[in-house]
């Protein structure tokens, strides 16, 4: 009886202290990448300002095929301060894809603009 109490205490102690020396994964490692969002472009020149268009009534993000199935059927974007851009339509222009929006582009640089998330709706 006395080497079945040793043993179940012993397997316990063991157990506790392999819980213990597990190493915890870094959660600032690794961007995570929410299902229906996306980010725009982080591309600026002289007609465009971190994805958003200066000029054009549009948005641009990178040409991937992650978000070539998230844009598939978009009619909105939804901003950080739950702001509804409306969507028009979609192009693929060699490594970018045009969100085309019903509105001035620039209203919503703030929000918008490269590194921050949109909601895909």
């Amino acid at each position: 009886m006395k080497n079945r109490i040793y043993a179940i205490c012993m397997f316990a102690m063991l157990a506790f202290a392999s819980c213990k020396n597990e190493p915890k994964q870094d959660e600032t490692a690794k961007e995570v990448v929410k299902e229906n969002t996306i980010k725009l472009s982080n591309y600026s020149d002289e007609n465009w300002n971190a994805g958003v268009g200066i000029v054009y009534n549009m948005f641009i993000v990178d040409n991937n095929a992650e978000n070539v199935a998230k844009l598939k059927s978009v009619k909105e974007l939804v901003l950080s301060d739950g702001t509804y851009v409306t969507v028009t339509g979609t192009n693929e222009a060699g490594k970018f894809i045009q969100v085309l929006l019903k509105d001035k582009a620039s209203t919503f640089q703030k929000l918008a603009g490269y590194p921050n998330e949109l909601v895909v709706q």
